[in-house]
């Protein structure tokens, strides 16, 4: 068998994160220098990104790069392959990380930010996906990881329905390209993140959202929903990514891997958050004329 520091290893490969200048980005571009890749930080705010890639490059003494991309440009992106490939070989690796968030009810949505958030979230993910499938296909070899959400198995929150809306979609095209590219021997995989104090995160929190959404509100009841009792570190999404990555998931494709305490698996009845006593929760009287609980 091959030893497991050899299928752990992304030694010798090319890797592109997109939105890797902060964030869970940040985080897996980190990982995936750590595990041997080349790594190219890509991100839409191109002095962040190099500053990014100099921090993990001195952190892992790894070869990191910072490039600039628009995910929702896709003479940008094809910039971005173009310039990778002419500086550091074929691209063996993609995540696609780049995504953006905001709250507004339904009724209450610009349809600007509608088109912004799809742009970015769903639209940027195939662009940068559609460019590294023609490059990987005539090599016969990749992969393909995308950052989902927990949104893209079930809606979180109240007005989401633009972000949610882009990570299901984001799942139908992980297991769509999966099925299409598997013949070429490129495996697409998702990770699904619960929530995280990212720098967006804290940004959003910082900024409030419309009239009738409470940002705090929502961020508070996340820990007492969530079975292991915390929020998710974005190492904890670097690490799942260097998995799926590597040759330790060679026969895992079109996988939507959560990573989230287990919130998505709690029962929508009955679940006692950790330290509550059952018999502190109120039961409801019985029916006339059926015995009690």
């Amino acid at each position: 068998m091959t030893p497991l520091e050899e299928l752990w290893s992304l030694q010798g490969q090319t890797a592109i994160v997109t939105g890797a200048a902060r964030g869970f980005g940040a985080a897996i571009a980190h990982r995936v220098s750590e595990a041997g890749a080349t790594v190219v930080v890509a991100d839409v705010r191109h002095d962040e990104a190099t500053a990014t890639a100099a921090r993990i490059a001195a952190e892992t003494g790894g070869s990191c790069h910072g490039q600039p991309v628009d995910v929702t440009d896709e003479a940008s992106v094809a910039r971005l392959f173009e310039a990778v490939e002419s500086e550091l070989g074929p691209v063996n690796l993609l995540v696609n990380n780049a995504g953006v968030f905001s709250n507004y009810y339904a009724s209450e949505l610009p349809a600007q930010e509608w088109t912004r958030i799809l742009d970015v979230n769903v639209t940027g993910t195939f662009f940068c996906s559609k460019a590294a499938a023609r490059r990987m296909q005539n090599r016969g070899a990749g992969v393909i990881v995308n950052v989902a959400s927990v949104d893209a198995l079930a809606s979180s929150a109240e007005g989401l329905v633009h972000y949610t809306t882009s990570k299901h979609a984001i799942a139908g095209m992980t297991k769509s390209l999966a099925m299409e590219l598997a013949p070429s021997g490129i495996r697409v995989n998702a990770v699904c993140p619960g929530a995280a104090m990212t720098e967006g995160a804290i940004e959003l929190i910082m900024d409030g959202a419309p009239d009738g959404i409470d940002i705090e509100a929502q961020w508070d009841g996340i820990v007492d929903r969530t079975p292991l009792g915390r929020l998710c570190q974005p190492d904890e999404v670097g690490r799942a990514v260097v998995f799926l990555a590597s040759d330790m998931a060679s026969f895992i494709t079109g996988v939507l891997l959560p990573v989230d305490g287990g919130i998505l698996v709690q029962p929508l009845e009955g679940y006692v958050p950790a330290g509550i006593s059952t018999g502190d929760m109120a039961r409801p009287d019985p029916v006339a004329g059926e015995d009690a609980p």
